[in-house]
């Protein structure tokens, strides 16, 4: 992707206080990255989807991943969300078994995975798919 148009849309994203990005800088490197993006739907309230996780290869098995994750759930939870959701392709096992050690459960075939920020987050999560058990 040319690197203009990833300006382009940062700028617009992030003029926008329903999403956030958090870089991980590894002496001057970039070592990763995620991008928190507030949703809402009539069935479940406001939540937060994780667009993007990115830890460079060099970085990783290295706690960037899950500092950048914990992050973005920070920053969901004080934008008053208690539900985090994400999108993971069914050939990434590796990053399934990351966001399972973090505590989200996959809740459909398509990978989608969810974890509870709080307490009425328990709840929220059948509004997603009635019959999830966490």
């Amino acid at each position: 992707m040319a690197p203009a148009l990833v300006a382009e849309r940062l700028v617009r994203m992030l003029a926008r206080g329903d999403q956030q990005f958090f870089v991980a800088d590894a002496d001057g490197d970039v070592a990763g990255w995620v991008h928190v993006a507030i949703m809402e739907f009539i069935e479940t309230g406001p939540f937060a989807v994780i667009g993007g996780l990115v830890v460079d290869r060099r970085h990783r098995k290295k706690r960037i991943g899950r500092l950048l994750m914990n992050s973005a759930e920070i920053w969901a939870r004080e934008h008053g969300c208690s539900i985090v959701r994400l999108w993971s392709s069914a050939f990434r096992a590796e990053s399934h078994r990351f966001y399972e050690h973090l505590g989200y459960v996959n809740i459909k075939t398509q990978y989608s995975f969810v974890k509870a920020l709080d307490p009425s987050g328990e709840d929220a999560i059948r509004g997603f798919v009635p019959r999830v058990h966490p």
